[in-house]
């Protein structure tokens, strides 16, 4: 096993002029910051996540992956009839890997009277072997509650105990839902939608 010594100052005893770093065991020794810094030079996600999966500790210090992915500005007018009316909105890429978490924001608004009941909604989406339709593995039918009569900023943080979160693999999709409601005059206006995906360290294959 090679051992790399560290050359002290003549002022130093000859203690620090005796001291060695073990290679099994000089990386935990690092600073956080240090930590950080070589994962930051790493050339792809992949080696980050190697450079992660060696123990706890560098799991816990090397910063994590993020995919942003913003949601396009729409105003969608409910039916006539029914109450409950979710469209299709927008779907992720597959996921390189599982999630750690999940942060959501928009500036959105109803149609300024009346009953409330615009919503955006989220589904885990995962396609079975050999199956070509998908199947929702989770669903959150209120992300951010009903939509106000007036313009409001809203945020959401799905923590790693939310089934949408926990339960995300690498190669499901999610999937967001519109609903504006129905029942005649009701609409739904989102504008600046901003989803980031935090990945879990260690779990990129």
């Amino acid at each position: 096993r090679r051992r790399s010594k560290l050359q002290a100052p003549h002022a130093r005893s000859s203690q620090m002029q005796d001291l060695a770093l073990d290679d099994s065991r000089h990386l935990l020794d690092l600073a956080e910051l240090c930590l950080n810094r070589i994962s930051e030079l790493c050339d792809t996600r992949r080696d980050q996540a190697h450079f992660a999966s060696a123990c706890r500790a560098l799991r816990e210090t090397t910063p994590r992956q993020a995919l942003v992915i913003s949601g396009p500005d729409f105003t969608l007018r409910g039916p006539q009839g029914g109450h409950w009316a979710p469209e299709a909105y927008f779907q992720t890429p597959a996921l390189p890997a599982a999630l750690a978490g999940l942060k959501m924001s928009l500036a959105w608004k109803d149609q300024g009277w009346g009953n409330r009941k615009g919503t955006i909604v989220v589904r885990l989406m995962r396609r079975p072997p050999r199956d070509e339709v998908q199947a929702v593995v989770a669903e959150d039918t209120s992300l951010f509650g009903v939509a106000p009569h007036a313009w409001e900023d809203g945020l959401v943080e799905l923590d790693a105990a939310h089934p949408i979160v926990s339960q995300a693999e690498a190669g499901d999709t999610l999937s967001f839902l519109r609903n504006a409601g129905g029942g005649g005059g009701h609409s739904l206006s989102v504008k600046s939608f901003r989803v980031e995906l935090a990945l879990r360290p260690g779990a990129i294959g």
